[in-house]
């Protein structure tokens, strides 16, 4: 049993989960298919109170320069919120590691993991206030 995703058209769905954003991402991140992320993960990232969850589970093929768009849209994040990536194969792990994004943006194995991750930081801030 391979631990790689099989092939498969592009596609990026996004959704509420507790109140932070997760976009789930399938296919090939790419040249071809980083506009389509960005057009869906800046205005994700902007708007993300709740945090910022990109699943990465069934991704095939991370690129450099889809690494760089992560790194952009954590910029974009608002001050008091967290973005988290979800990344199970060693197509994306190991990208992830080497490009260092890692210290960057929390890791996990699950999107609930990801998701209280991101949420954390919600909690502190308010509890700062």
């Amino acid at each position: 049993m391979s631990e790689e995703p099989t092939g498969g058209p592009f596609e990026i769905v996004s959704a509420e989960h507790e109140a932070t954003t997760v976009l789930t991402v399938r296919g090939e991140l790419d040249l071809d298919t980083i506009p389509e992320l960005s057009a869906t993960a800046f205005p994700a990232a902007d708007t993300a109170r709740g945090g910022l969850v990109v699943d990465l589970t069934d991704v095939s093929f991370l690129s450099s320069s889809a690494i760089t768009v992560l790194v952009r849209v954590c910029d974009r994040m608002p001050d008091a919120s967290r973005m988290a990536l979800v990344a199970v194969n060693g197509v994306v792990t190991r990208p992830v590691q080497l490009s260092g994004i890692d210290r960057v943006m929390a890791t996990f194995t699950t999107v609930p993991d990801a998701v209280a991750h991101v949420q954390s930081a919600t909690v502190d801030d308010e509890a700062a206030r």
